[in-house]
Order: C-alpha cells, then structure tokens, then sequence
C-alpha cells in the first residue's frame, strides 16, 4: 500500500478545509503525546447544545493518529473504542490528548481523551489499535 500523504485538507486537521475542525496539534516528545486545544462550534452539535458524538470520536481517532505518526511512523486506524463520559456543549474549550501505550513490530496501540477545561472533566476517552505502513521509530 502507498503511504498517504498529508495535503493540509483533512477535515479534523487540516487548515484549508473550510469545512473542518481545524485542530491544531503540539506534540510532548518526553511522553510521546499529542495534544490539541480546541473549542467547538454549534455546526458541530447533535442533539440542542450537544456536540456529535461522531464529532467526539473524530478528535479521538485523529489526536491518536497523530501520536502515531509523528512518534512512530505514518500509520492506519485498525480498530477504535470510544466510552462518552459527560455531554459536551458547543462554545466549551477542551484539552485532546493522545498518546502511545504499546507497541509490537508493526501493531501499535493508543489512549485518547477529551477534558472539558472550565473543570476538567472527562469528556470522553478512547482506546485505538493501529497499523504502521512502513517501520517507523519503533
């Protein structure tokens, strides 16, 4: 398979998606973590004042991806789990962190979560299985 290539338009990351999240990604060398600050807008909501889940998840697989790529090596989402903790209400600022927790030649996995800032709450957290395209770092 052909290792994708980033092009700046994804929809969670990249900035000239005028339709997407727009995350913007720090990375914490020392724990190999992503992290990405955010607020979301009422064009993410769901249910009245409630952001998507499948918004939620999107945060989560791609703060995990991004831990693994840039950490790893470019990779693929095999599997992901998502446990939502709290409702999230559009406007409210949020802590995404992802980070690795295993890995196993070309396997690896990741934790991910969203904390809601004004009090730290957990919003919802993950837990993903991914597939290195190539040997990376590991």
């Amino acid at each position: 398979m052909a290792i994708p290539t980033f092009d700046d338009y994804c929809f969670a990351c990249g900035s000239r998606n005028p339709k997407g999240i727009g995350m913007q990604v720090h990375y914490l060398e020392e724990s190999e973590t992503a992290e990405s600050l955010l607020v979301l807008p009422r064009e993410y909501q769901g249910w009245q004042e409630v952001i998507h889940g499948g918004i939620l998840a999107t945060l989560l697989d791609e703060i995990m991806m991004h831990a693994v790529w840039h950490f790893a090596g470019p990779g693929l989402t095999l599997g992901l789990e998502v446990q939502f903790r709290q409702p999230l209400a559009p406007g409210e600022p949020v802590l995404v962190r992802g980070h690795l927790t295993e890995a196993k030649g070309s396997r690896l996995k990741a934790r991910g979560e969203i904390v809601r800032q004004s009090d730290n709450r957990l919003i919802a957290n993950s837990q993903g299985r991914f597939l290195l395209l190539q040997e990376g770092k590991v």
